[in-house]
């Protein structure tokens, strides 16, 4: 019975140092010099705001540019995981519609993106065949057609891969991720179906911005001040 009781206290003492642990930090911190702000929630939750995001009013402009979960893991150290670890993003999510039209000696693949996002930025899209590499297919254009005896796709159960890459321009330094694996090995009836439409109707500009971390460190350097990419964020009061 003590046994369970000491063990009892332990998780309540742990508890209750975390609590204080997240109170002690949580707050929100400005980048010094900038309006960015980072806020860390009581509940574990962050969110990273965009520079402009306060007092914005265009409806398309982007509020946050990350968010997900944050811990104190040292004395000195924060950790921040971004949702997209542990959570699907709905720029992820597709529709995808097989039909048979056209000629039957060929593959046809149509992607359709938002037409609010084809002003910020063009992708390439990536289309490999059946684990095969020799079989890859690199292409700007968004209607795609390849024959079937090229790419050797008669007579096989064949399984389709779509990842959309983009190039970075300038000397913006990104933060957000420049890869999207849309498709992994999805099972196409090419004997029944030779039509492909993908549609990505969440592929917009916010989560084409959005940036990812995976266990990244800001570092504690006191009660009032973060040190995160290389630069000062001060507790607001």
């Amino acid at each position: 019975m003590k046994k369970y009781i000491i063990i009892l206290l332990q998780i309540c003492i742990c508890n209750i140092v975390n609590a204080q642990v997240i109170n002690e930090y949580s707050g929100v911190y400005k980048l010094k010099g900038s309006e960015q702000k980072l806020e860390l929630n009581l509940n574990g939750s962050y969110i990273l705001y965009n520079s402009e995001s306060f007092g914005h009013l265009a409806t398309d402009f982007c509020e946050y540019s990350s968010k997900g979960k944050w811990e104190k893991v040292s004395s000195d150290v924060i950790d921040l995981t971004s949702e997209n670890y542990y959570l699907e993003q709905d720029g992820f999510k597709y529709d995808l519609k097989q039909e048979s039209k056209l000629s039957q000696d060929s593959l046809y693949i149509n992607i359709i993106l938002p037409k609010s996002f084809e002003d910020i930025a063009s992708p390439e899209f990536d289309i490999l065949f059946n684990y095969n590499t020799s079989k890859r297919l690199e292409t700007v254009n968004k209607k795609i057609i390849v024959s079937k005896k090229d790419y050797s796709l008669i007579g096989l159960a064949n399984k389709l891969s779509l990842n959309l890459k983009f190039a970075s321009k300038g000397e913006r330094f990104f933060n957000n991720r420049l890869n999207y694996n849309i498709l992994q090995d999805y099972p196409l009836d090419i004997n029944k179906y030779n039509y492909i439409t993908i549609n990505l109707p969440n592929f917009d500009q916010c989560f084409f911005e959005f940036e990812p971390y995976y266990h990244i460190y800001i570092y504690i350097k006191d009660k009032k001040t973060l040190m995160w990419k290389g630069k000062e964020w001060i507790k607001q009061q």
